[in-house]
C-alpha cells in the first residue's frame, strides 16, 4: 500500500466521534499521514490522538455551534409569525458558522493526496480543498444527513438545494462510504453513486466478567434492562420509561449516557413510582462501555419512524450490544430487523409505544434460561465473526490501497 497523505475534514468534535477515530487509527496503522481537521467552539491546539494529527478550528463566527436548541425541532417562540423568525435567526447562524469553519479549513489545511469529507459539510470543505489543492476526495456519509435532526425538518426548497450539494460533491468523489447496505441503497437512488459499505461496528474485545454495572448500582441479580447512548427524544427512552409501572417490580431500568433528557430522568428516578425501578448513569468512556454494557439481560433500541435516517439506520449500540453478548430488543425497522433475525441476537418488535415495549421486554425475559443464554452466544458469536471493527475495516483499507495506486507519493 502506497502511504498518502489524508486530511479529514469533520464538523463536530473528534473525541466522541468512534466512526471517525476508528477510521483514523486504522488508516495511520497502515502507514498513511492522517491529519482531521475538528470544529472547535474556540481555540484550542492541535494535538495528537489515535496515531493522528488533529487540528481544531475554531470558526470567527461562531452564531451557532452544532446541538444548539434548534427551532426546527423545538416548540421555540410562540405563535407562527414568531416561529418563523426564530428559523430564519437559526438557520442564518448556523450557514454563517459553517462557511466561517470553511474559512478556516481552506486558510490552514495544507495539500493533501486525499480529502476524506465526514457527512454533508465535512464532504463539501473536503471538495473545496480538493479543488483548490488536487488529489482524491472520499465522501464518508455516516447517516441520511438530510434526513436527520434540524435537516429532516428544513423547507422542501432548502433540502432540495442542499441535496444538489451533497449529489454533485458525491459524485465527483473517487469513492462514497456509509454505514449500512439500506442507506447505500438510498445513496445510489439519490444521486448515482456507489457506496462501500463500512458498518461502524466497535472492535472486538475478550469476553467481559460481568458486574460492573450492578455492583455500581447494587442491583444484584434483578432483571436488568438497558437503554445507552444518548438520552435524547425519538430514540425510545421516553416509552420505555412509560413502560416500568407495566414490568414486575423487581425489574431495573438503567439509562446509561447523556443529552437534554438525563436532568429531566434522574429527578423522575428520585420520584416515589420510580424510586429503585428507574436508574441514570452518566456516560463512560468507549473503551470502558462493554464492561458497563455485559451486565444486561436485555438492550433496548426503540427508536422512534420519526424520519428515515432512523428508519434506515444501524445504531452503534446494536453493535455495541453484540459485542458485550447481550440480547436487545430493536424496532421493527428494516435494517436491525434483519440483522438479529439474521443473527438471532434478539427481536424486532414493535416498540411506539410503552406497552408494546413492556410486552417485547417480557417476552426476552420470559424466554427458557437456556434460550437466554443461546442469544447471548449468537450475540457475541455474530460480534466475532462479522460485525467488528477488524473484519470492517478491510473495505476501509481496499478503498485506500486503490487511492493509493492513483494518487500515492511513490507512484509511477
Amino acid at each position: 500500500m502506497r502511504p498518502l497523505r489524508i486530511a479529514m475534514l469533520l464538523y463536530g468534535e473528534i473525541e466522541h466521534d468512534s466512526r471517525v477515530r476508528r477510521e483514523m487509527s486504522t488508516l495511520a496503522a497502515a502507514g498513511h499521514s492522517v491529519t482531521v481537521a475538528t470544529l472547535t467552539a474556540s481555540p484550542r491546539a492541535p494535538f495528537e490522538l489515535d496515531g493522528a494529527h488533529i487540528v481544531p478550528l475554531a470558526p470567527r463566527h461562531r452564531e451557532l455551534l452544532p446541538g444548539a436548541d434548534s427551532p426546527y425541532l423545538n416548540a421555540g417562540a410562540p405563535g407562527k409569525l414568531g416561529r418563523m423568525l426564530a428559523r430564519i435567526r437559526w438557520a442564518k447562524g448556523y450557514a454563517g458558522t459553517y462557511r466561517s469553519w470553511n474559512q478556516a479549513a481552506l486558510r490552514t489545511m495544507p495539500p493533501a493526496d486525499v480529502w476524506h469529507g465526514h457527512d454533508l459539510l465535512g464532504l463539501l470543505t473536503a471538495r473545496n480543498l480538493q479543488k483548490r489543492h488536487g488529489g482524491g476526495l472520499v465522501h464518508d456519509s455516516h447517516e441520511l444527513f438530510l434526513e436527520a435532526g434540524s435537516a429532516a425538518k428544513l423547507p422542501r426548497p432548502a433540502r432540495a438545494l442542499l441535496g444538489r450539494f451533497e449529489g454533485g460533491a458525491s459524485r465527483k468523489a473517487d469513492a462514497v462510504i456509509t454505514v449500512n447496505p439500506s442507506i447505500a441503497i438510498e445513496l445510489h437512488r439519490r444521486y448515482g453513486v456507489d457506496p462501500v459499505v463500512l458498518m461502524n461496528c466497535p472492535p472486538l474485545a475478550p469476553e467481559r466478567e460481568r458486574g460492573k454495572l450492578r455492583d455500581h448500582l447494587d442491583l444484584g441479580k434483578r432483571p436488568l434492562i438497558l437503554y445507552h447512548g444518548a438520552i435524547s427524544p425519538d430514540r425510545g427512552v421516553e416509552q420505555l420509561v412509560d413502560a416500568i409501572p407495566l414490568l414486575p417490580a423487581d425489574t431495573a431500568v438503567v439509562l446509561l449516557g447523556y443529552g437534554n433528557l438525563v436532568d429531566h430522568y434522574t429527578s423522575l428516578a428520585g420520584e416515589a413510582d420510580y424510586r429503585g425501578r428507574l436508574y441514570v448513569v452518566p456516560a463512560v468512556p468507549i473503551a470502558d462501555l462493554p464492561n458497563w454494557v455485559c451486565d444486561a439481560d436485555v438492550g433496548i433500541i426503540a427508536f422512534q419512524p420519526v424520519d428515515r435516517n432512523n428508519v434506515l439506520g444501524t445504531p452503534n449500540k446494536l453493535f455495541e450490544y453484540m459485542e458485550a453478548g447481550v440480547p436487545m430488543i430493536v424496532s421493527d425497522f428494516p435494517e436491525m430487523r434483519r440483522i438479529v433475525t439474521e443473527t438471532g441476537a434478539g427481536i424486532a418488535r414493535d416498540t411506539s409505544s410503552p406497552a408494546s415495549l413492556a410486552a417485547a421486554i417480557e417476552e426476552l425475559l420470559g424466554e427458557p434460561k437456556e434460550q437466554r443464554l443461546a442469544r447471548r452466544r449468537s450475540a457475541r458469536a455474530a460480534a466475532e465473526t462479522t460485525y467488528n471493527w477488524a473484519v470492517q475495516s478491510r473495505q476501509l483499507l481496499g478503498i485506500y490501497e486503490r487511492l493509493g495506486d492513483r494518487y500515492g507519493r511513490g507512484k509511477s
